[in-house]
């Protein structure tokens, strides 16, 4: 009898989980918009660039070792074989993103309205970012990248929902990042 009671109570509470988290999702939760974006952009690096990166990093290596800094010569080394590898086996991957009524989904990440304080879109080189400024978030600046989708249909929708921060230019790393194609 015991274990018969033991069994219904583990029953109810499966039943109980289940529900919560059939439910937790909200149904009215409508996609307006959604579009694949890749997590970032590969710069193609020609010749030129592998050349500039080898003196800097040997430059960098050979100041580390004339002045007994080994430690810098190894981390410049390691930074610099992570790096190659990373970009040259993980290229970026398509992350779906879904612009719904009740925020914004980037992959499994979701960002409600509410803590979003503004958003803005740039037009810069060939590439449209959406930028969301996250409340609450260590990296508080989201950067989504746009493709293919059209800017002024998301503008429009977001405009309802969430401040945009007009005339905002892109960061100055970013922007270094860019022209160093990192």
């Amino acid at each position: 009898m015991a274990k018969q009671k033991k069994s219904k109570r583990a029953q109810s509470a499966v039943t109980h989980v289940t529900a919560v988290s059939k439910t937790s999702k909200p149904r009215h939760d409508r996609v307006v918009l959604s579009w694949e974006a890749p997590e970032y952009i590969q710069q193609h690096k020609g010749p030129r660039w592998y050349i500039g990166a080898g003196i800097v990093l040997a430059v960098t290596v050979a100041i580390a070792l004339l002045t007994d800094n080994w430690t810098l010569a190894l981390a410049a080394l390691a930074f610099a074989g992570v790096y190659q590898y990373t970009h040259t086996h993980h290229p970026p991957k398509m992350t779906e993103v879904r612009i719904t009524e009740m925020g914004i989904y980037v992959g499994e990440m979701f960002f409600p309205y509410s803590h979003i304080q503004a958003f803005w879109i740039i037009y810069a080189n060939g590439t449209k970012t959406l930028n969301l400024r996250v409340i609450g978030r260590m990296f508080s600046d989201v950067i989504i990248q746009m493709n293919h989708q059209n800017p002024v249909e998301v503008r429009q929708y977001l405009v309802g929902q969430i401040p945009e921060w007009e005339g905002k230019n892109e960061r100055l790393g970013d922007i270094l990042l860019r022209l160093l194609k990192l």
